[in-house]
């Protein structure tokens, strides 16, 4: 778990494969022999490591987040959000719910009791080994008014400043948001941020 921590993925949550391999989208856990489950995120940690480390290349954001998976996992059944598999992504959003580790709002983000909306899911590992029970994650709040009036105005709008917006409006984790130049490059990929 160190070159996680090193990489910027800073958040890790165990689980049992085979409590969640009847979810949609999620068969592929479903192995007797792979029982213990990592669900791999970042929180603003991420941001300064990645900055660092970066090299010209296309999606470069994707590429490090792969090479640190095949550091941290070299050999082992790794699903990263940001590929598709057999032409589907893994639903993580609907697996961070169903494992504990965020509760999906109806503002379609997933929101940490701490984090808040203020962090990505960037992958999921299935390891041999003894699998964690996990209790379901409850709401750590209802959607205000704010923010599905937020949402409302994203759901009709192309600009990208709309969706910040409801991420910003969300009570939960604000301490915890990402830089500027941090949420407009997972919005825009906008290079001229990656100084």
């Amino acid at each position: 778990m160190e070159a996680l921590a090193d990489a910027g993925l800073d958040l890790v949550h165990a689980f049992d494969t085979a409590a969640v391999a009847r979810e949609p989208g999620l068969a592929m856990l479903d192995d007797p022999a792979h029982r213990l489950g990592l669900l791999i995120g970042n929180t603003r940690a991420l941001w300064p490591r990645f900055l660092a480390a970066r090299r010209d290349e296309d999606d470069p954001l994707d590429r490090y987040i792969e090479r640190a998976f095949e550091r941290a996992f070299p050999g082992e059944r790794v699903w990263l959000a940001h590929v598709a598999y057999d032409g589907a992504f893994v639903p993580v959003q609907r697996l961070a719910h169903a494992v504990g580790f965020a509760h999906l709002a109806p503002t379609h983000l997933s929101i940490h009791p701490t984090y808040g909306p203020w962090f990505a899911l960037r992958g999921v590992v299935a390891l041999a080994g003894a699998p964690v029970e996990r209790a379901p994650i409850t709401a750590p709040c209802r959607c205000a008014r704010a923010c599905t009036s937020a949402l409302e105005r994203a759901m009709s709008s192309k600009d990208p400043a709309s969706w910040i917006a409801v991420r910003d409006a969300c009570p939960i984790g604000r301490e915890h948001r990402y830089s500027d130049d941090q949420v407009h490059y997972h919005y825009i990929k906008d290079r001229s941020l990656l100084r």
